[in-house]
């Protein structure tokens, strides 16, 4: 299996050399190793760590903010520490870290996504932080459990888990909805798709969908919808290579039902052509009634959005389907990315490594992504309250009575996910049937 990913990630590395090439990548750092250090006036060591994520300057999220703050403190903490960053879209930044760990050339801190885990553990690419955070109790204590756990990969903690997400959360205009006569979110599946004609008789776009990128039909709205029909036990049988098969009736179902919405026109026709950014803009100009998104998404909404927007904005889940397996108070989540650290660090450089991942993963930066609407994977402690916005308490206190379902490109392998994603886009535009791209995902596992 080992061999086989190897093989995978070198064919990858090779049709995306080119793009690669300007990346700053693993190319900057100094081999690892106590030998890395330099001088620093004579006093400090000097030592170089590349830091590569997709967390962009120009983001408005709260996660992303608090990021930004994080590093300038550490820069200020750590004098002796230059940190070579590098920003990508998610896109780019998922193709990207495949390449670099292809060649193994690997950054020194990264973020990694949950279903890439297994495999960077597996090629020896991650340095396991088990024995790193049992030595450090303050810092492990601080994160939610669960976050832990979804990092957790044969035994072995591939990454210091950095968000605590509901990838599938429905944001909707009330005004909206009141001025076309629906007086409450709909309950149950036939509610929501008859809200949906309604909607679009009165002509709005009932939902702005930016699947440009791929995940967001697959993280934020199937991983919640194709838990309504198969439920939790399903998930865990695919996953524990239990069993269960994407050929499964309820999961095709599923693929059924997101398909009828596309050919209902709930969608807008560019669905496919833009990202999940631009797909708020019809949002925030009143042209259409809801999108789907995960948490992250409230504190872009609450910076970027027209007042009359914000105070109108609410948020809702998936309403149950008739005759699924799956709660209806489910919402797909969990931690889904990682800082990890290159497995070839040593001395000087690992420990300046760790001190970036503790900082960027630690208490001040849960206290400081709850000040700008975001929930980090760690437990906050002392923030600002007057400094988060209605719709993130919204949040909160919808979260109180939520389960959470597992994200499917947090948990499955990476080819089942990229098979998924790109039938996704077909399924969405009547090019492919439910019944095709459930066999086409059912052989890709069987084949990974």
């Amino acid at each position: 299996m080992k061999k086989a990913t190897m093989l995978a990630l070198g064919t990858t590395a090779a049709m995306l050399a080119l793009s690669a090439c300007g990346a700053s990548g693993g190319k900057d750092a100094a081999p690892g190793g106590a030998s890395d250090s330099g001088s620093n006036g004579g006093s400090a060591p000097s030592i170089k760590l590349t830091l590569e994520d997709r967390l962009l300057e120009t983001s408005t999220e709260g996660a992303v903010i608090a990021h930004r703050k994080m590093i300038d403190e550490f820069k200020k903490e750590h004098p002796n520490v230059e940190i070579s960053e590098e920003s990508l879209q998610d896109a780019t930044y998922k193709t990207k870290i495949k390449t670099l760990a292809a060649g193994n050339d690997m950054p020194d801190v990264f973020e990694l996504l949950g279903s890439d885990a297994q495999m960077f553990v597996d090629n020896k690419l991650i340095m396991p932080l088990d024995d790193i955070m049992n030595q450090d109790s303050e810092w492990k204590k601080g994160f939610i459990p669960s976050t832990l756990k979804d990092f957790t990969v044969n035994g072995v903690l591939a990454g210091a888990p950095m968000q605590m997400l509901s990838t599938s959360l429905i944001f909707y205009n009330k005004d909206i909805f009141d001025k076309v006569g629906i007086t409450e979110f709909p309950k149950t599946w036939k509610e929501f798709t008859d809200a949906i004609d309604t909607l679009k008789a009165k002509g709005y776009t009932p939902i702005s969908l930016g699947n440009k990128d791929k995940w967001v039909a697959e993280s934020s709205i199937l991983s919640e919808l194709g838990d309504r029909f198969t439920g939790t036990d399903w998930f865990n049988s695919i996953k524990n290579n239990q069993g269960a098969k994407f050929t499964d009736k309820p999961f095709v179902d599923a693929l059924t039902a997101l398909q009828s919405l596309s050919k209902m026109g709930a969608f807008n026709s560019d669905l496919n052509s833009i990202d999940n950014s631009q797909q708020r803009t019809a949002f925030y100009n009143g042209k259409a009634a809801m999108f789907f998104e995960g948490d992250w998404a409230i504190s872009s909404l609450s910076s970027e959005a027209p007042q009359e927007i914000k105070d109108a904005t609410h948020l809702a889940i998936l309403p149950s389907v008739e005759g699924g397996a799956g709660k209806a108070n489910v919402v797909s989540g969990g931690a889904a990315w990682a800082f990890a650290i290159n497995a070839n660090l040593k001395g000087d450089k690992l420990q300046a490594a760790i001190d970036l991942v503790k900082k960027l993963t630690g208490v001040e930066e849960a206290n400081a992504a709850a000040e700008n609407n975001a929930v980090a994977a760690t437990i906050p402690t002392d923030y600002d309250k007057s400094k988060v916005v209605p719709l993130f308490n919204e949040y909160l206190e919808m979260f109180k009575n939520l389960e959470q379902s597992p994200i499917y490109d947090g948990q499955l392998s990476p080819a089942v996910i990229e098979t998924m994603n790109n039938g996704l886009q077909d399924l969405l535009i009547q090019r492919i049937t439910p019944e095709q791209l459930a066999k086409d995902i059912q052989s890709t596992y069987e084949g990974s």
